[in-house]
């Protein structure tokens, strides 16, 4: 089998589509099988099909070939014959006669003409031959197994399945599991209203299928078990009364309505109508600069979710998310935050390492935010700039949270004033600090109220980003005597009133003629620098 073979075996299961009758191959199994199938299975069944397919296409060609040379054989005048030993080169049988040779005994001498003219003689009717039990492949014969195709292909394979089902109409879904729409369990109305008194009851809910189907009275027969859960999962899905919350591989309900606004709505301090992502142009230092700071406004969800699992991660918060009780959702923190097929609001919970205490808490994919950690911010003492630190548990839905230690003492650090006038004043000044922290990031706010008040007033009105950042450069540069002012420590600043993406204000001081970058990622005010 040559190389080339083998990348042509590759490129049709790499360049594979997936065609109508594909489709209804899948249809026809599940309504022979009355079981719901999930995306893997279903990928199963076409790639075995598939193989079948390409299996009797190879058969087809090699008998229209013709016969692999074997002396033992005999052949026909007019019989096609190829050649493995030379290249599987392809000739006709044009005649056969006795063979004389007392030393290997009673044989044929077939001769051979192949498609170039030549003509050879072979040995047939010999069956004492080393070439006998040699075993040959069709050359275009390559070693095709599900499992390999599988490790090979299959999340490319997956996702092209999941766009060409979610095109047709004659099967449903529930998260990866599929079923034919017409040989579903019907749900009536008053389950469905029973259910949202249930999960009423519940205050709001999460509650698994099961649960929820022995509250419902709805108890199947073993064999129909599967299907009652898919149809009322399905009938629960497609009313907007109620919303699935689970992680990847479960399925949870809640009452939309029940939901905490924070989950409905993200809250004013992390609200953006735009991302901003690091542009292709940074250069390398720029780049890890931005991408450090570990702002959800800087990724793009393909690049949020591509990320490989670890074990724990350590993330510091911005001002927005302290404010907010909330976590981002980045490249960093998805490495241990549970995944989720299809759910938009998923229902979590975050373990204090030290307390034991269950923190309940909401993954906001949509937005890329998790909420629900304000009292825990609050009973930790954290200030914007604190270290957190967040682990996996052997649950995909509970996470152990703490902050990251530090000996209860006095730091000099940033500290946020509200002026008489509602402006912001910035000064050096001695705070307690229950975490560790980020220096440049780390920001005491005395009177989080009056800066409340500076967003709501400011909520209405579009002020423009250049003199949020001049006046928070001229700020931040009175605390030092060089008067320059460190990319991360504006950064830190400006999200204390605006919510602004790390490459926004990078692009905001790149513009600008009045601000000069000095280097090391430091600026200063030209008037400034004239001094």
């Amino acid at each position: 089998m040559g190389s080339g073979n083998y990348t042509a075996w590759k490129t049709y299961w790499a360049n594979l589509e997936i065609k109508t009758a594909d489709l209804q191959l899948l249809a026809n199994h599940l309504f022979e099988k009355e079981e719901p199938l999930n995306i893997d299975g279903l990928l199963q069944v076409l790639i075995d099909n598939r193989l079948k397919e390409r299996e009797a296409e190879r058969k087809s060609k090699l008998e229209a070939i013709g016969e692999i040379y074997l002396p033992a054989n005999a052949y026909e005048l007019g019989a096609k014959v190829r050649f493995p030993e030379l290249d599987w080169m392809q000739g006709t049988v044009i005649s056969n006669r006795p063979g004389e040779n007392i030393a290997i005994g009673e044989f044929t001498v077939t001769e051979v003409e192949f498609e170039d003219g030549n003509r050879q003689f072979f040995a047939t009717n010999l069956s004492d031959h080393a070439l006998n039990t040699k075993v040959y492949k069709n050359q275009d014969d390559v070693p095709e197994d599900s499992r390999e195709i599988n490790n090979l292909f299959a999340p490319a394979l997956k996702n092209k399945l999941r766009k060409a089902l979610q095109k047709q109409s004659e099967l449903v879904r529930i998260a990866e599991t599929w079923f034919p729409r017409s040989l579903l369990i019907d749900i009536s109305k008053g389950h469905l209203n029973l259910a949202e008194a249930i999960l009423d009851a519940h205050e709001g809910g999460p509650l698994g299928i099961e649960p929820l189907m022995k509250e419902l009275e709805l108890i199947p027969e073993p064999q129909t078990k599967e299907l009652l859960e898919f149809s009322l999962n399905y009938a629960l899905q497609e009313d907007p009364r109620f919303d699935e919350v689970g992680t990847t591989g479960e399925i949870a309900w809640f009452l939309k309505r029940l939901e905490p606004e924070s989950v409905l709505e993200p809250p004013i301090y992390i609200r953006s109508n735009t991302l901003a992502p690091l542009a292709d142009e940074l250069d390398e230092d720029d780049f890890k600069l931005l991408y450090d700071l570990d702002d959800e406004l800087s990724f793009t969800n393909d690049e949020i979710d591509e990320v490989d699992r670890v074990n724990s991660i350590t993330f510091t918060l911005t001002y927005p998310h302290w404010r907010s009780g909330s976590i981002p959702v980045t490249p960093n923190t998805n490495r241990v935050l549970p995944s989720a097929l299809e759910s938009e609001n998923v229902k979590i919970s975050f373990v204090d390492q030290q307390s034991e205490q269950t923190i309940s808490a909401w993954l906001v994919r949509s937005h890329n935010y998790v909420v629900g950690l304000k009292e825990w911010f609050d009973a930790q003492n954290l200030i914007p700039g604190s270290n957190i630190e967040i682990s996996t548990t052997k649950h995909p839905g509970t996470l152990l949270i703490s902050a990251e230690k530090k000996r209860s003492n006095k730091e000099w650090i940033k500290t946020v004033l509200v002026g008489a006038d509602g402006g912001l004043v910035f000064a050096l000044l001695r705070q307690p600090i229950y975490a560790g922290f980020n220096e440049r990031m780390a920001i005491a706010i005395t009177d989080p109220e009056g800066v409340d008040k500076i967003w709501k007033d400011r909520a209405g009105r579009s002020v423009p980003l250049k003199s949020d950042v001049f006046r928070m450069m001229n700020e931040l540069s009175k605390l030092n005597s060089q008067h320059h002012v460190h990319f991360i420590d504006l950064y830190a600043a400006v999200n204390v009133i605006r919510r602004t993406p790390p490459m926004e204000l990078l692009e905001a001081l790149s513009t600008n003629p009045e601000i000069v970058h000095v280097g090391d990622h430091y600026y200063h005010l030209a008037d400034q620098g004239k001094e």
